[in-house]
């Protein structure tokens, strides 16, 4: 399992962005403190320079693990749950672009926020249905370019759609297709799961991407999570791919950084 730690330009004060500022300098500190992978929060991926960033992964000897994309709702409110069909439309386009970037730089593509909220829950068919349309457009994209797309279960205080486990897994199932793969959080699944350790059993092949942040959001160590037992269920699972640190810059980003990556080291 690689360590990856999130990084963007710029990033709001309650945003769990650890690294804030130049894409470059972020990666060559992350390369520095240790970490084997980067993962970019971009709101317009076309203002990514992808041959510096290349350049720059190259020569610290560092990759890109996902694309984040959950500015494109927190900041132009684009989603797919949209009652505005030109409103999802644009919102599959946005993702179209995040995927030739993680193509060129081999990573994948995380849709979280993005896939938006149910307004009326009692109209959650009409919702879903507009969210499976999205998702199969972009699987369609997804699929040529042979880009995987993480869906992130996020926790009922961020959006009443796709909340835990047990929900994306069934979501993925509706899809169907190979390239969708779930993604999980330990500070959303702290809210949500009855057993963190059995969920994580649960999601097994289909799980693409694993967020960490402690219980209060802050850097692995900071809370109460047992990150020992979920490195150990990981492992038992036979999860390959990378952990991303998406968590607070507190106390400042880089003790943030530190801390984190020293905690969840000693279990690797």
């Amino acid at each position: 399992m690689k360590i990856s730690l999130a990084i963007a330009k710029e990033a709001g004060k309650n945003a769990p962005i650890v690294l804030r500022g130049s894409y470059t300098e972020n990666i060559k500190k992350a390369a520095k403190m240790g970490y084997d992978a980067v993962e970019i929060h971009v709101n317009d991926p076309k203002t990514l320079d992808i041959h510096e960033i290349q350049k720059t992964c190259e020569e610290n000897n560092i990759t890109v693990s996902t694309i984040g994309t959950g500015m494109g709702y927190t900041v132009d409110g684009l989603s797919f749950t949209d009652q505005d069909s030109v409103v999802r439309q644009k919102a599959v386009e946005r993702i179209f672009e995040h995927i030739q970037v993680a193509k060129e730089l081999n990573a994948k593509v995380i849709v979280g926020s993005m896939r938006g909220k149910v307004p009326n829950t009692s109209e959650y068919d009409k919702y879903e249905g507009y969210a499976l349309d999205c998702f199969k457009a972009v699987m369609e994209n997804a699929e040529k370019q042979s880009v995987i797309i993480t869906l992130e279960a996020i926790n009922r205080y961020e959006t009443n759609f796709i909340n835990n486990v047990y929900e994306g897994l069934k979501f993925i199932e509706k899809v169907g297709s190979d390239y969708l793969k779930l993604h999980i959080d330990t500070f959303h699944m702290n809210i949500e799961e009855k057993d963190l350790i059995e969920s994580i059993k649960m999601a097994k092949a289909t799980l693409g991407h694993v967020h960490f942040a402690d219980s209060n959001r802050w850097y692995p160590g900071a809370g109460h999570l047992d990150f020992e037992a979920i490195i150990s269920v990981l492992k038992e699972i036979n999860y390959s791919g990378a952990i991303a640190f998406e968590c607070l810059p507190l106390p400042t980003q880089e003790e943030a950084a530190v801390k984190g990556l020293e905690h969840v080291k000693q279990y690797m």
